[in-house]
């Protein structure tokens, strides 16, 4: 390609450039280069432009296309001296032109700013407190009585007392000193009852500054901080607490223990002074004169902002809070961004402001090992209302000017691959609609078929719904616990992407590290390394807001410098949080993006909030989740409505009311943006896509019966379009007679498993391929458990007494979530490898070491390979199996398994089973002969105590029909002859499906659901109620402790076990092994005929990547890679763990 590059460099920056581009190109003027260059060499030396950037460089790239043709490439530094087509100005202006467009639509721009402003000025001020101050310079971790944002909330009202209105309270903070001169904050202070607020007698205004003060950590419960599950049963029925307004919550708001109150310490009478102190001081901010001349400057700006007292009017007038989410959230984001970048400076950082010279010594943070005063509390009140105010400003650009991606012609140019020609089709249709989707909103619906491409036809969606002047931005968020570099990288490989255009948010360093080992002899493979670790600590006590924004390793290199014209790196200092944001494109899960509407503390949130407010949004199987973690997700859609994002939802499987929830979620929220823009009321642009051209379908719908209608006249032309399709997918019922009884456990799952085997053989017979050098016929099979203790117990029973054909060999693998990091992913890194199959390449199987080493074990003639697994096979799993045999627990994992098998061999069509449906589920096996009160087909599954199927036998909850040809049929559409919902009696899985995702998702009346987003209950906007009875990832009901596997010969159990948190905290010399809390699996894995098989040990595993990274010891590399995540180990949960390196964790 031939590549003309245009320096408009100034000063040092100007010569440094010239050697870079000398080096690369010939110079053809003063200021000109040209070349022929291949692509990777041009990246080189963008790269190396980049590396010696300062604010000073700015070189333009230009690919000359033809002679009346050229296309601008990339721009390096300065962007402010190119256009958008990277035309060099003749003149200038200081006028900020585009920034009128947004002042425009941002009418409450300013009012943000403002009372987040006023909020950090007030937001700290009840560290002034004796308590606090000793706290601060003593050794003492003692809990607080009562934290420092309840008490400064309660010197707000001291100041503001009596005051009727906000012109009135403002007014007072305007002659701060004059009211503190007529009264004695300190006694009334003292005289205080320090369980009760008056924040609802407070005018508007007032009210939203309180609630900001007091929430800057942590957004408050309603009644307790945790709750019990029948507690929680109980409130998800409580239509009092349920339907609650935001002035009915500010009536009951309290300082509930362990949310700003600790009882514990209160309780302690040897703690009666440290309690008194934290209600006295010496010395109270608001005395200092620098701080006194900060507070007046902001009052009076509100007083003189005309949109700030419009919205004071209009509240008091209707007699409500302030409860536009927008205006809360934005503001919140605001100040607490604002406290973790001033708190994060270091001492000698020139943003550092000045205090007053004689409150020096009132601390805000101390340094953690000296205890001396970081920041005085005058000098962190001043300095975090500075950066809030100036992040506020920002605020707009970061919603509409941030990084784009333009000009992306993989994403433009239409495909030529037939079973990927719909995505043309998409995106045509999605550039029908930029304009109007940019007024109204997008919510989107993606429901092709497996192997059609979705994830390139959803960019390719988003893409064109973009402004092309503008270019897109979106992320990606995937249904995965945990998102592997493995998975990023093909996400850049599949959109054409790099580094610099598309960030991958990791689960950690760990499993970076781990990628990188696993790719050390593959080409063209480049990792950014970086010393990141998710282990930081704040070197800062004494504030929570300087703790590290991102846990997850972000590979990325973006380079923010190129966009240093937008001043966001001055007022957000976290530098992965900033990489994050700048980035055009992000993968992750959802788990990461979730926190912007799920995080109840600290500033966790902040990051997925960036992003939701800058980025349109992909949700990719969204149905993954079953009804314990789909009232999140729709709050996350709320959200994105809520910051103006365009939505797109991606699955073969959505059922119709999970969509009708998450498009009134997003509809409410849209009404909120809008009305934030001064537009009218939204009309939204919806639209349908799948592998047909003539189904696909857009309306602009402003209320949900349109949506609906419009819904089922897509689902309708897709339902035919199944129905006509080859079968691809063909299951039968596999009959399990085992009886299960408590006192012969060991027997029901010999005779279970050997039901199993039985099975494995007839699907075997029929799927197997043929090695031609040795003729020995080799399946791959799935075995899918929902239970991970059911799972094992499978396992050592098939080794212990199964019976296998003289003819047979069975070669199993174990793969669960409870196995150690390092050994898990050895074992996905080579599932990945063996199950990427192809129909052209038939014989490739065999070309595997393991597939080999494994056939050489054994002479006879069917060898079976089987992988035991959970549902973590199922999730996010690109494999391809022949046949698969699974443990009935819901129609949906039924059809995502099924899709795991011949995933990669489209062409492929049933003639004889290749899936086999067990009878019963396990769980209801055990429950024989007792009362079914508790549900059976749960996690994955959506039964519940009061929505139970007829019966638990297959032969009644599944068609004939639907064993003939599964596909998703059965979850996009409802049974038209299915009966009311009303009727307790529940026919077949499928309707067990529809009927809790109605009651849940799509309920008419208002519940633990919708309430998040209707307006009379805009009360769970503002807390955590809600989140608390339908909380993200509730793992059952366990919380989970991280521990840490570190081999020791000398260890009767041949390891030692670690808190993580401990060794990470402690170094390892100083931390305490835990091993009574665990065992080694005494178990002998000999059997004739099967063999485990893609196992390896502890040792070896770490042995392995020791020759990658020599320079670390084997116990350092077991702190880095031997980490779990298991239940935690107490009273109600007291069972310890059996340990195998081959099994994983079992519960003792």
């Amino acid at each position: 390609m031939i590549v003309t590059l245009i320096s408009q460099c100034e000063k040092k920056a100007l010569a440094r450039t010239r050697r870079v581009l000398d080096a690369f190109a010939d110079r053809i003027g003063d200021n000109t280069w040209q070349t022929v260059i291949t692509e990777d060499g041009l990246l080189a030396l963008k790269k190396l432009l980049r590396q010696s950037a300062t604010k000073n460089t700015a070189v333009s790239c230009h690919w000359i296309r033809g002679r009346r043709r050229s296309e601008l490439l990339w721009v390096v530094g300065n962007r402010s001296k190119f256009n958008s087509e990277g035309v060099v100005p003749v003149n200038s202006t200081k006028r900020k032109i585009l920034q009128n467009e947004w002042e425009n639509n941002w009418q409450y721009a300013s009012s943000i700013q403002i009372i987040a402003t006023l909020s950090a000025l007030l937001h700290d001020l009840g560290k002034s407190t004796i308590g606090f101050q000793n706290k601060l310079t003593s050794s003492s971790f003692i809990g607080d009585p009562y934290r420092h944002e309840w008490i400064s909330l309660k010197l707000f009202e001291l100041l503001i007392a009596d005051c009727p209105d906000d012109k009135a309270w403002l007014n007072r903070l305007l002659n701060i000193e004059q009211w503190l001169s007529e009264n004695d904050i300190a006694q009334l202070f003292k005289q205080c009852n320090p369980d009760k607020t008056n924040i609802a007698t407070l005018p508007p205004l007032a009210q939203w500054v309180a609630w900001l003060i007091v929430t800057h950590h942590r957004l408050p419960p309603v009644h307790e901080t945790f709750y019990k599950p029948s507690e929680i049963i109980r409130l998800k029925n409580d239509r009092i607490a349920i339907n609650s307004t935001l002035n009915g919550f500010y009536k009951q708001l309290k300082p509930v223990d362990f949310w700003v109150k600790n009882p514990r310490t209160i309780e302690d009478k040897t703690q009666a002074k440290t309690c008194q102190n934290f209600w006295q001081f010496k010395q109270l901010v608001v005395f200092s004169k620098v701080w006194q001349k900060h507070i007046k400057r902001w009052s009076n700006k509100a007083l003189a902002d005309i949109n700030l007292m419009k919205l004071s009017i209009e509240a008091t007038e209707q007699q409500k809070p302030i409860q536009d989410t927008f205006l809360l959230y934005l503001s919140r984001l605001s100040l607490m961004i604002g406290d973790h970048n001033y708190s994060s400076l270091a001492d000698t950082d020139s943003r550092r402001v000045e205090g007053a010279e004689d409150f020096k010594t009132l601390s805000a943070n101390t340094d953690k090992i000296t205890r001396e005063t970081k920041q005085p509390l005058d000098e962190h009140l001043i300095g975090v209302a500075t950066f809030t105010a100036k992040f506020a400003r920002h605020l707009p650009n970061i919603a509409t000017q941030m990084p784009t991606l333009e000009k992306h012609r993989p994403l433009e140019k239409n495909t030529s691959i037939e079973r990927f020609a719909w995505q043309n089709h998409a995106y045509k249709l999605a550039k029908s609609l930029q304009q109007a989707s940019q007024t109204d909103g997008f919510f989107g619906v993606n429901m092709a078929s497996t192997g059609c491409g979705k994830t390139i036809g959803n960019a390719r969606i988003m893409y064109g719904l973009a402004d092309p002047k503008l270019g897109a931005r979106f992320t990606i968020a995937l249904g995965l616990r945990v998102l592997t570099l493995q998975t990023g990288q093909s996400f850049r490989q599949d959109l054409n992407l790099n580094d610099e255009q598309l960030a991958i948010l990791v689960g950690g360093t760990a499993n970076k590290n781990l990628f990188e080992y696993n790719q050390k002899d593959k080409q063209n493979i480049e990792i950014i390394n970086e010393a990141e670790s998710s282990q930081n600590i704040s070197p800062v006590f004494g504030s929570e807001s300087s703790e590290e924004l991102i846990e997850e390793w972000l590979d990325s290199s973006i380079d923010y410098q190129d966009y240093s014209e937008l001043n966001i790196d001055t007022i957000l200092t976290d530098t992965k949080a900033r990489r994050l944001l700048f980035s055009p494109i992000v993968t992750c899960t959802v788990d990461h993006i979730i926190q912007a509407s799920e995080c109840k503390r600290g500033g966790k949130f902040i990051a997925p909030m960036l992003r939701l407010l800058s980025s349109d949004l992909i949700l990719d199987e969204p149905d993954d989740f079953d009804q314990n973690d789909l009232p999140a997700l729709a709050r996350l859609v709320h959200l994105a409505g809520v910051f103006g994002s365009r939505v797109l939802l991606s699955s073969a499987t959505l059922t119709p009311d999970l969509i009708s929830g998450l498009y009134q979620a997003y509809l409410s929220g849209r009404k909120l943006f809008n009305q934030s823009q001064n537009r009218a009321l939204p009309n939204v642009v919806c639209a349908w896509f799948d592998e047909q051209e003539k189904a696909m379908m857009s309306l602009q719908c402003a209320d949900i019966t349109t949506f609906n209608q419009a819904h089922e006249k897509f689902i309708a032309k897709r339902i035919e379009f199944l129905k006509v399709q080859p079968v691809r997918r063909q299951a039968e019922i596999l009959a399990i007679t085992a009886k299960y009884h408590h006192e012969k456990q060991a027997q029901f799952y010999a005779e279970l498993g050997q039901s199993i085997i039985q099975g494995a053989m007839q699907l075997h017979e029929h799927h197997h391929q043929v090695d031609e050098v040795s003729t020995k016929r080799v399946s791959i099979g799935l075995l899918r458990i929902a239970n991970i203790s059911q799972l094992t117990q499978i396992a050592l029973q098939l080794f212990a007494q199964s019976n296998i054909p003289t003819d047979t060999h069975i070669h199993l693998a174990c793969y669960h979530s409870k196995q150690l990091l390092v050994l898990r992913n050895d074992l996905e890194n080579r599932l990945d490898r063996i199950l990427k199959r192809s129909s052209s390449q038939p014989n490739q199987l065999f070309l595997h070491s393991e597939i080999q080493n494994a056939l050489a074990k054994s002479n006879v003639k069917n060898h079976l390979f089987i992988v035991l697994a959970t549902p973590v096979a199922e999730v996010g799993r690109d494999h391809d199996y022949d046949w698969a045999i699974v443990e009935p627990s819901s129609m949906r994992s039924i059809i995502q398994l099924a899709g795991r098998v011949w995933r990669h061999r489209p062409e492929k069509i049933a003639t004889h089973t290749n899936i086999l449906l067990m009878q019963y589920n396990i769980r209801h096996l055990h429950n024989q002969g007792k009362s079914q009160k508790m549900p059976v087909f749960v996690r994955p599954g959506f039964e519940t105590v009061k929505l139970k199927p007829h019966s638990y036998d297959m032969k009644d909850l599944i068609s004939t029909e639907q064993l003939q040809k599964v596909d998703a049929q059965p979850r996009i559409a409802k049974d038209k002859n299915l009966k009311s919902n009303t009727q307790t009696t529940i026919q077949s899985l499928a309707e067990l499906e529809h009927r809790v995702m109605a009651n849940v998702m799509n309920n008419a009346q208002t519940n633990y659901v919708n309430a998040y987003w209707q307006d009379h209950s805009a009360s769970h906007r503002a807390n955590t109620h809600l989140q608390q009875l339908s909380p993200f990832r509730d793992h059952a009901g366990f919380s989970q402790e991280d521990w840490l596997v570190i081999p020791n010969e000398e260890s009767p159990i041949g390891f030692d076990a670690y808190y993580a948190e401990d060794v990470y905290a402690n170094t390892l010399k100083d931390s305490t092994p835990q091993n009574q809390s665990f065992k080694n699996l005494d178990f002998d894995f000999e059997h004739p005929q099967i063999s485990p098989w893609l196992n390896t040990t502890l040792e070896q595993a770490l042995l392995n990547i020791q020759q990658h990274e020599p320079e670390y010891s084997i116990n350092s590399l077991a702190i880095r890679y031997a980490s779990v995540s298991l239940d935690r180990i107490d009273t109600q949960n007291s069972r310890g763990w059996l340990f195998s390196e081959y099994l994983g964790f079992i519960r003792q």
